[in-house]
């Protein structure tokens, strides 16, 4: 990848055609990635690649009129053309009522979800890896088919007002999916550290899952008590870490809408035990430490024991509500206020219920209720007295984020697993909502 001067000199170059050109103001990013991948199916490796990106992005400013351009050329004439043409489309564009002007010098600290082992494959050890994930698929006589993938990435930003931010950032991740005629599993794992990505549990999981799910149940829909797996709790809580804009709050289209203009900051829409939060620093999900926008990121509380407490003011907004932009969130982490719950614990706490691998296909209803609806996969078992009593057909969910996360209806919650850009636990929930059976496997 580029370094850190070779970016912020081409960002630079861009910036100097811009203002030569006229522009009175402008903002020019860079991005630098590099990301290998190995795909498997049918139990063998199929395809295997490296790629590397680059992408240079300017955006300039005459009479609050905006032009924008992108390009993957760093010579000087394609720069200064990039400029140029970001010009010319400003000229013809109408005026942006939402203009702010770009960031002036700030500091950052640096981004620490950076490895080198992510940038610089072990393209042995990963075959290795694959290998004997494939010979687990075999000996369980399932069907294997997964993704192995590890980007590494340079960003570099500079404004005609004097901003210059540079953060680097790496992910790698893994998901398996195993089949037999009428048993599926499914598992995925991330990690900004290669190292750490704990493949063979991924596949494990995955397995694991299939060869238990086999010869599936048919059961009525209606409401169960459930118990979701950190996958399964990330399908739907992404949707609330959607949510929290302000401005759609502040004009009533919004969960968190209040009558007259007003929000719901401040009222406790949540189960006591659940805590978001975003934090950049975060040890296992750590994020680049500033907004798309910009701004310094630091830890930021969303919901805390329950209470809404903020919402996310980008600076235009934060500009027309007279606040400081916030400094998030970057990502999102839900925990427990109290310790953590272990599942196997949950399972043996259920008198009857049902146990949730993971949802796909899920869609929003409705953004005022955060109502989803979408089909439980790869994997649904009934609960008999604390016991797992045999595997479930699937079926199809109607259900609100709220009503799921409300103080009476959240009974246990385990411990946080990373699953980007959210760390999530467990959750044990009084009653989910299912409608239909679905005949997928």
């Amino acid at each position: 990848m580029l370094t850190r001067d070779e970016t912020l000199k081409i960002c630079e170059g861009v910036l100097g055609y811009a203002r030569e050109a006229g522009a009175e103001d402008a903002s020019v990013s860079l991005q630098n990635s590099i990301e290998s991948h190995a795909r498997f199916a049918d139990n063998r490796i199929s395809t295997s690649g490296r790629a590397e990106d680059l992408e240079i992005t300017a955006t300039v400013w005459v009479g609050r009129r905006r032009g924008g351009t992108s390009g993957n050329d760093p010579g000087d004439a394609a720069l200064r053309r990039l400029a140029t043409e970001a010009l010319e489309i400003a000229r013809v564009s109408p005026v942006q009522r939402e203009y702010v002007p770009t960031l002036g010098p700030l500091e950052y600290p640096e981004a620490r979800g950076f490895a080198t082992a992510t940038a610089d494959v072990d393209l042995t050890a990963r075959a290795t890896t694959l290998d004997s994930i494939l010979t687990e698929c075999r000996a369980a006589k399932v069907t294997g088919a997964g993704f192995h993938t590890a980007r590494a990435s340079a960003v570099a930003t500079a404004t005609a007002n004097g901003n210059r931010r540079y953060f680097r950032s790496s992910e790698a991740g893994m998901s398996v999916t195993a089949r037999s005629a009428d048993g599926t599993g499914y598992y995925a794992g991330d990690h900004f550290d290669l190292a750490r990505l704990d493949a063979r549990r991924i596949a494990g999981q995955a397995v694991d899952k299939a060869v238990r799910s086999r010869e599936p149940k048919a059961i009525e829909p209606g409401a169960y008590p459930v118990i979701l797996e950190p996958q399964a709790a990330a399908d739907l809580i992404g949707f609330l870490a959607n949510s929290f804009d302000a401005r759609t709050a502040d004009e009533g289209r919004s969960a968190f809408s209040a009558k007259e203009g007003k929000t719901r900051v401040g009222e406790k829409l949540f189960h006591e035990g659940i805590n978001l939060y975003s934090d950049p620093m975060h040890l296992d999900l750590p994020a680049v430490p500033a907004t798309s926008e910009g701004v310094p990121a630091s830890r930021m509380p969303l919901i805390t024991a329950g209470v809404l407490e903020n919402l996310e003011y980008p600076r235009f907004w934060a500009q027309e509500r007279n606040r400081e932009p916030t400094p998030g969130p970057v990502n999102y982490i839900m925990q427990g206020s109290h310790p953590a719950v272990p599942l196997d614990d949950m399972i043996k706490g259920m008198e009857r219920g049902l146990l949730i691998s993971r949802f796909w296909y899920v869609r929003l209803v409705d953004p005022r209720s955060l109502a989803l609806t979408g089909l439980t996969r790869d994997g649904m078992w009934w609960i008999e007295k604390g016991r797992i009593s045999h595997p479930v057909r699937n079926l199809r969910f109607n259900q609100g984020v709220l009503a799921m996360l409300a103080p009476w209806n959240v009974d246990a919650i385990g411990a946080p697993q990373r699953l980007a850009p959210l760390v999530v636990p467990a959750l044990k929930l009084a009653s989910f909502t299912f409608t239909s059976i679905s005949d997928a496997i």
